[in-house]
């Protein structure tokens, strides 16, 4: 079924990933997705160790875990199945990208966390946790934009981002804000690792999606017809 976008013009049926509609299934997507899976995994678990706060959703996911006894890495596998489901709903079908997300992180997050247990990183002075959480973060982020960028399919996570941006027609950053704020809430409720670093993805992580990932994908997929457009 054709919906038509708010400034008028036809909107394919979201019979699939919007965002991946040319034939981009390159060496360099797929480095971009494998390489993107690994740094959100090592991320997340500098970030939830370190102590000052992990993105929303995760916050949500740590809450989860404690209140569960599950490794954060087994509830990111059962709530994944839940927004695969989710925005399947929505009209998003889930790509291999997906599945190798989900399954991706989940493994790396409590591996890069065994590891930093071996070195007592949660004990660390607060000085070097800063910098663990700083390196964490970045790891995060370009691993977000990576995964994005392929067109290979987003995590479970994304995936509903990017569900609901195309059915309100609003864009990825106003999508992830409002998705992220209510995560937030939650996890505040339930005790999730949440702190001002959490405030900082907030706000961060709709920026890069709206001004840092255009030009991730057009790297990632090098049109030249793009770029002499551009």
């Amino acid at each position: 079924m054709t919906t038509i976008r708010p400034d008028g013009a036809a909107e394919p049926p979201l019979t699939a990933d919007p965002l991946a509609r040319s034939p981009l299934r390159t060496p360099r997507a797929w480095a971009a997705l494998l390489i993107g899976v690994v740094l959100v995994g090592i991320g997340l678990g500098m970030m939830i160790d370190a102590g000052f706060g992990v993105a929303p959703p995760d916050a949500l996911f740590t809450a989860l875990s404690r209140t569960s006894g599950l490794t954060v890495g087994t509830v990111l596998i059962l709530a994944s199945v839940l927004m695969v489901l989710m925005s399947w709903a929505l009209g998003l079908r889930p790509a291999i990208g997906t599945l190798i997300s989900f399954v991706g992180i989940a493994g790396v997050v409590d591996l890069t966390r065994l590891a930093l247990d071996v070195v007592d990183a949660p004990e660390w002075s607060v000085g070097a946790r800063i910098a663990l959480w700083i390196v964490g973060l970045l790891c995060f982020s370009f691993g977000i934009l990576g995964i994005f960028s392929s067109d290979l399919g987003a995590n479970p996570y994304d995936q509903v981002v990017r569900s609901i941006a195309f059915r309100t027609g609003r864009s990825l950053g106003f999508a992830r804000l409002s998705v992220d704020a209510v995560a937030l809430l939650i996890a505040i409720v339930l005790g999730g690792s949440w702190g001002i670093g959490t405030v900082i993805i907030l706000i961060s992580m709709p920026l890069a999606l709206n001004l840092v990932l255009p030009h991730i994908k057009r790297h990632v997929h090098h049109d030249p017809a793009h770029d002499r457009v551009a």
